[in-house]
């Protein structure tokens, strides 16, 4: 298909995190995408928050939007976003999806729980059958969002995509399975992948670390922090889909984080001045730990993803 840029403005920023507020809008250069016959058909599987954060933006510029969750509900279903009913670990559902033209497929899952199973059901599993089913030298782009947490690094280092990765969690294992199965499954078909390897989610709806700082149960530890605002998580997935129907080559992996980490103490002191707590009175009382942990220790660059483009909305 061949795409066009209609237009070309910027509009206001999005809030993008849950201790900076903003307006309604997301804060990034962008156009509007137009295609010779027809409009252009997004699916987003796993119609979560994030899915849910990127849909108006794709319609924003021109994407007509279908969403893929378990149980939908009359909420998730507005402004033009169509959501379907749909399990994607049976290959059933699949088969029925690729019936259809897809110009941009958005992958946003989450485990059926939190162990090395859960992972593989839900991530490795639907990713099999995504491979299986996607017709080959496809000209669907297919985003997929995974975790920093297949990097296992654990004193401190800078880690970008080309970091050694090395999960330390039987879950990042799985995390990676799932992407290679992906990456390696659609560029044998000759199809167009990009895998956004996201730091820690945060804001509305994601307060869990910030409640145990608010009552102080929160275990300090000397480690880095390295996180993203779900809007920002959203307005990368839109970035790159704009780049690659404009022309741009994507890479095969970026990193989604903020500009730079937080260690230790300064994490919580920057949560705590944000949430109107005393950092120092928060700090002096919350317990504290030498352990790493086993999510490791590591600082993760964004420069790849920054350097395409993309604006943080974040200070």
């Amino acid at each position: 298909m061949r795409y066009t840029m209609a237009n070309n403005d910027t509009h206001d920023a999005h809030d993008h995190n849950d201790h900076h507020e903003h307006g309604p809008d997301c804060g990034h250069e962008h156009g509007e995408i137009t295609e010779a016959d027809e409009q252009p058909r997004a699916l987003l599987i796993g119609y979560g928050d994030i899915a849910s954060r990127l849909a108006p933006m794709l319609i924003d510029i021109g994407f007509a939007v279908t969403g893929i969750r378990r149980r939908p509900n009359d909420a998730n279903e507005n402004d033009g976003i169509q959501v379907r009913a749909g399990d994607v670990s049976q290959a059933g559902t699949w088969a029925k999806l690729m019936q259809e033209p897809w110009d941009l497929i958005v992958v946003t899952l989450t485990p059926t729980e939190y162990s090395a199973e859960g992972y593989h059901q839900g991530y490795v599993v639907p990713m099999q059958h995504l491979v299986q089913q996607l017709p080959v030298e496809s000209d669907t782009l297919v985003l997929y969002v995974s975790s920093t947490s297949v990097y296992g690094q654990r004193n401190g280092e800078w880690v970008d995509e080309s970091s050694t990765t090395e999960p330390s969690l039987a879950t990042g294992e799985q995390l990676l399975v799932a992407e290679n199965t992906l990456r390696d499954g659609l560029l044998a078909k000759k199809a167009h992948v990009a895998i956004v390897r996201a730091a820690g989610i945060y804001g509305p709806g994601r307060e869990r670390m910030y409640r145990a700082i608010q009552e102080g149960t929160y275990t300090i530890t000397p480690v880095w922090h390295n996180r993203i605002h779900a809007d920002d998580l959203a307005g990368a997935l839109e970035h790159l889909a704009l780049q690659h129907f404009m022309g741009a080559t994507l890479d095969e992996v970026y990193i989604a984080c903020e500009d730079e980490p937080l260690f230790g103490e300064d994490y919580v002191r920057h949560v705590a001045a944000q949430i109107g707590l005393d950092a120092a009175e928060v700090i002096a009382k919350a317990p504290k730990s030498n352990d790493v942990g086993a999510r490791g220790n590591k600082r993760l660059s964004n420069k790849r993803l920054r350097e395409s483009g993309w604006q943080l909305l974040s200070d």
